[in-house]
């Protein structure tokens, strides 16, 4: 069977990550961009998730409703109950998604989950994909390297990606085996010379954020990276005519 995370790029059918779901089409992390994203023929999906104070599983990226929705107060400190009567106050016909509901669309999609997680719930968050995913499938991602080595522990076959990485992150990750790391670098023209191949040469796969121009998403495709997240961008946007 095919490792979907370890397959080169076609340079036709890139391996496309909607960020937070494909955003152009509705909220980040909303049912509405996860759908869209899925009907976009995404590689992959991302999300954020965090845990309401009642053990639920919930995609969001802010650590509060505040900015996104039309309530206040932190996820972690409200139940899924009241969670759920909240809306994006960009689109009102859209509340908070169930982890176990972007799963759901991942799956029927054909479309890998890319899930960072914000906080140390790495082993109910894999215990929740395992439901729809297997192992192999999975990525794991965080900005917090101790969360990424706690999932290891529990999964040996999820891949772990780590978020604005150094090369000093290599000689923790690398060792680990089934790893990638993401480079912070807004222009493409300051990445070093060697740092790709050099990531690599370690056994780490390796992307930067994010390509959101077809010039940036084909300059990424040349530089070899593995994988492209993106907020706005897809195949068919990118060849058409």
């Amino acid at each position: 069977m095919e490792d979907r995370i370890y397959r080169k790029q076609d340079y036709k059918h890139l391996k496309l990550i909607a960020h937070r779901g494909f955003t152009p089409e509705g909220p980040p992390n909303s049912l509405k961009a996860f759908e869209a994203a899925g009907k976009q023929g995404f590689w992959a999906i991302e999300t954020d998730v965090r845990r309401t104070r009642d053990g639920v599983l919930v995609c969001c990226h802010d650590e509060t409703v505040d900015s996104l929705y039309d309530g206040r107060g932190p996820v972690c400190a409200m139940d899924w109950k009241d969670l759920s009567r909240l809306r994006f106050t960009e689109d009102r016909g859209e509340r908070m998604p169930l982890f176990e509901e972007y799963l759901e669309i991942c799956k029927s999609y054909g479309a890998l989950p890319f899930i960072e997680t914000k906080t140390m719930d790495g082993k109910a968050v894999i215990k929740a994909a395992l439901r729809h995913f297997g192992e192999e499938e999975l990525v794991l991602s965080s900005t917090c390297l101790d969360h990424l080595l706690a999932a290891r522990e529990v999964s040996a076959g999820v891949f772990i990606h780590h978020i604005f990485s150094t090369p000093q992150t290599l000689e923790i990750l690398g060792p680990l085996g089934r790893c990638g790391v993401s480079y912070n670098y807004n222009d493409l023209s300051k990445v070093p010379e060697r740092l790709i191949e050099e990531t690599h040469e370690k056994g780490v796969l390796v992307c930067l954020r994010a390509g959101d121009t077809p010039e940036a998403v084909r300059q990424m495709a040349v530089m070899g990276l593995d994988y492209i997240p993106t907020n706005r961008m897809t195949n068919k946007a990118l060849w058409q005519g």
